[in-house]
């Protein structure tokens, strides 16, 4: 079933924490904004309303704030919004490229990618001290995200010019390439904890 069927672009939707509704980037209105929907399609509402480019929007486990990123200060950088809108504060200011923010499970953190001497590499914030620290040394990485117990980040970071699926500790101090024998790795996630 379609969630977002909408002329233009329909991109980029993120599960709220509760299930109860998907952020998405539309471009329907002109431009690409961020839009909540229902999961069966209804209600759509408009978040942000910038002349920029806002994509990437993605809940923080309380499921109150949104991050996304956005070039409306001139480069891409990542902020942050009431999840049922309001006024956007921009989180990221070292560099002039920071996108993917992904939040760690207790919130306390926030992993995205930086462009670092010409290099996309794995970061993490944190949040009440907006100390960064860049994790991996790589060229390419994409899509990071936190384990569920905070400790870990999924990554796909390509090399030899193939995708691969990387992790690296919280800290920085872990890192290991994951190998798969086939096919090109990309926006890797962690499935739910089971036991």
């Amino acid at each position: 079933i379609p969630v977002a069927n909408f002329r233009g672009s329909n991109s980029a939707p993120a599960w709220s924490p509760d299930g109860r509704q998907l952020a998405v980037v539309l471009s329907r209105e002109g431009g690409s904004q961020i839009f909540l929907v229902n999961p069966d399609g209804s209600n759509v509402r408009r978040l942000t309303t910038s002349s920029a480019i806002d994509t990437e929007p993605f809940f923080a486990p309380d499921g109150q704030t949104l991050y996304f990123t956005s070039d409306r200060g001139g480069s891409p950088q990542i902020y942050r919004m009431p999840a049922g809108g309001g006024d956007a504060q921009r989180v990221t200011f070292d560099g002039t490229y920071n996108v993917s923010p992904r939040p760690s499970p207790d919130g306390k953190r926030l992993a995205y990618v930086t462009r670092n001497a010409g290099r996309f590499q794995a970061a993490v914030m944190d949040l009440a001290t907006r100390q960064v620290q860049v994790l991996t040394d790589s060229d390419r990485d994409e899509s990071p995200s936190f384990s569920p117990n905070g400790r870990m980040i999924l990554l796909a970071t390509v090399v030899g010019g193939r995708g691969v699926l990387s992790a690296v500790s919280a800290d920085g101090a872990v890192k290991q390439r994951l190998t798969i024998s086939a096919g090109d790795v990309r926006e890797p996630a962690w499935g739910p904890f089971t036991q």
